[in-house]
């Protein structure tokens, strides 16, 4: 009788382990909730005057940062999975920082759409995109707040040299690395999508598109 060697066994458990299995569906729901707002700004405001108005710059530069943010963040998963503690920490606070900077351009983003007279009131259009991208950004902070909590483990657990051996060849950890990895690509891709969604919304749409349609 084979035996199953261990490493497939491991990798079957880790294949249907609760922690991906909870994280996925997650990203399922998430994705379903941000598709029904972008479907119903899509329908509200396309080609309609409500988008007279420009996408503020600030997001252009806040899109370098998450592209940024997403390589780095690939970069602590592969530390991780070779065991370089100290590449894993410092991508971690590299990609904590990215978080924290995009933040700040958001807020300044929505200061710069109040000040071209965009409230979240005043234009539907302005109401889509501050829930939208103020959604985005809350679960972006989420991120954050993983990345910052799994910073303070590793350098607590590096205090003693038992636990960081454990630590580095858990299999477990290293899926909870994987799952945020896998949590922070999903963001930035949303937030790309929002932004090429916003950008061709107000830029590219002809305003008589619906008109275009119905011709089919």
């Amino acid at each position: 009788m084979l035996l199953t060697p261990p490493s497939i066994l491991l990798n079957r458990k880790l294949r249907f382990h609760p922690i991906r299995v909870i994280t996925y569906l997650t990203l399922l729901v998430i994705s379903s909730a941000f598709l029904s707002l972008v479907a119903g700004y899509f329908e509200t405001t396309a080609g309609t005057i409500y988008n007279n108005f420009e996408l503020p710059k600030i997001f252009h530069a806040n899109t370098i940062i998450i592209l940024a943010s997403s390589y780095v963040v690939l970069q602590m998963r592969n530390a991780k999975f070779k065991d370089d503690s100290v590449t894993y920490k410092n991508a971690l606070i590299v990609t904590s920082i990215l978080g924290l900077a995009f933040t700040a351009l958001q807020i300044v983003g929505w200061e710069e759409l109040k000040a071209n007279g965009i409230s979240f009131t005043n234009n539907i259009s302005g109401t889509y995109l501050y829930l939208i991208s103020g959604l985005h950004l809350l679960h972006l902070l989420v991120g954050v707040g993983f990345l910052v909590w799994f910073l303070i483990k590793a350098f607590i657990i590096e205090k003693d040299a038992y636990k960081s051996l454990l630590f580095d060849t858990d299999p477990i950890e290293k899926l909870k690395i994987e799952m945020l990895a896998t949590y922070w690509h999903f963001v930035d891709i949303l937030w790309i999508f929002l932004y090429l969604t916003f950008i061709f919304t107000m830029n590219y749409l002809p305003n008589n598109w619906k008109g275009f349609l119905n011709l089919f």
